[in-house]
């Protein structure tokens, strides 16, 4: 059921009401008229929040979020892009100035002023807090990790295989790498600890999510593409390699698993590049594993691969819309419960109303708020002391923000939870 509909009761904010409201415009072309200037669609389609929660529950496998994104696409191709199009698209490289100079930038984020003029330019509310730029980039903690290991053994380049690692690459998405990297920190100490050799993926682009969402889809075809080359022909090798040069060893074809911590990077490569008609998408969705689902998968086949200390806690989770839109969420219950002494709960809940760049639009703000009570309520219900998980950045964001809770990530959750946690 959508979100919007749940939490306001219209039709028209109902996947059904949408998509009769999409059919009923676009016959107005047999008049001559131009339904992308219809008031009643840009309402229809400025409301969806792009969940995904309907695609597995509509008997004709509508994907209601593609044909918002295809709408608001030719919507761009006859009007051009806006300001806040261009910058929505792009966390990727506000996140490279604010890491560049990330005390100024946060200050920034904080100054009332710089925010008024953000609301008024592109929409963003100053009643919003704003994700805080790191003050060293995942990446950049990673390729230092990585040269002081092949110090520390002498400069041997010993192939991972060697030592009976098998290999993998993590995807350090906008957010891991920009805001919030102590979650890729706790991603590499899990995959490790699992007899893992992790690798980054040297020159990726953002996967086009943002871009997409907005309609931006020249901008998320232009990633995707680059993206599907990479990978591609990216073969996992030393960590020198991975991150800071190439060779014949970069340019073999591999069938390397990708890892990815943001559920909604995640379904841009499982789902959305396909749709996007990405030449080799395929053969790279196949590779592609959610890090609950790669982790859970492995401890599922070989139970002993990793130890976990023993502490009584209570876990609740909170699942990614894109991650239950592709993949039964029930197994995150099971992987926590495989630490010992942890109890788990999947909660039902929805959206948590955040969705990207959505609730964070001042025009969008009391709608967000809306959708996210039930979740919050849920949650709440659970008492002070439960640990919540939830994997999606903007749903930690969210919950953040509207409650006292310090949602943290599965990878978190798993890593300290490991015996004895190697050095950063």
């Amino acid at each position: 059921m959508c979100p919007t509909f749940l939490a306001t009761g219209e039709e028209v904010m109902s996947t059904r009401g949408r998509a009769n409201v999409i059919r009923k415009i676009l016959q107005w072309r047999e008049n001559g008229n131009d339904p992308l200037k219809s008031e009643e669609l840009d309402a229809a389609l400025s409301n969806c929040l792009s969940c995904k929660g309907c695609t597995p529950e509509c008997p004709s496998n509508v994907n209601l979020a593609l044909l918002k994104a295809e709408l608001l696409y030719a919507a761009i191709r006859k009007r051009g892009l806006d300001l806040r199009v261009r910058i929505l698209s792009r966390p990727d490289l506000l996140g490279e100035i604010g890491c560049a100079f990330p005390r100024m930038a946060n200050a920034a984020l904080e100054f009332a002023p710089v925010r008024t003029l953000m609301e008024k330019a592109i929409g963003l509310s100053a009643k919003r807090s704003l994700p805080k730029y790191a003050s060293e980039r995942f990446d950049r903690w990673f390729a230092k990790r990585a040269v002081a290991a092949i110090i520390d053994r002498g400069y041997k380049k010993t192939p991972a295989n060697d030592r009976g690692y098998k290999d993998v690459i993590l995807w350090d998405d906008t957010f891991v790498r920009y805001n919030e990297p102590h979650i890729g920190i706790a991603a590499v100490k899990v995959l490790e600890a699992l007899g893992l050799h992790v690798s980054l993926a040297r020159g990726r682009k953002c996967c086009g999510r943002p871009a997409f969402s907005q309609g931006n889809l020249d901008t998320a075809e232009k990633f995707g593409e680059h993206n599907v080359n990479l990978l591609s022909s990216l073969q996992a090798a030393s960590p020198l390699r991975a991150v800071g040069s190439s060779g014949p060893e970069a340019a073999r074809n591999s069938n390397t698993p990708i890892i990815f911590l943001e559920p909604s990077c995640y379904s841009m490569f499982a789902e959305d590049y396909r749709e996007l008609k990405i030449p080799g998408a395929e053969s790279i969705a196949q590779r592609s594993f959610l890090f609950e689902k790669f982790v859970n998968d492995i401890l599922e086949r070989e139970p002993e691969r990793a130890r976990f200390q023993d502490r009584d806690e209570s876990v609740v989770i909170h699942a990614h819309c894109h991650a239950k839109s592709i993949v039964d969420p029930t197994f995150m219950a099971r992987l926590v419960e495989k630490l010992p002494g942890r109890k788990a709960k999947l909660l039902d809940t929805g959206c948590c109303g955040m969705a990207g760049a959505f609730g964070m639009m001042e025009a969008k703000r009391e709608l967000s708020l809306q959708v996210a009570a039930p979740m919050l309520q849920k949650i709440r219900a659970e008492g002070p002391d439960v640990t919540v998980i939830a994997s999606g950045t903007s749903c930690r964001h969210q919950l953040s923000e509207l409650s006292e809770v310090r949602p943290m990530h599965m990878a978190e959750l798993l890593a300290a939870a490991l015996p004895t946690c190697p050095s950063s």
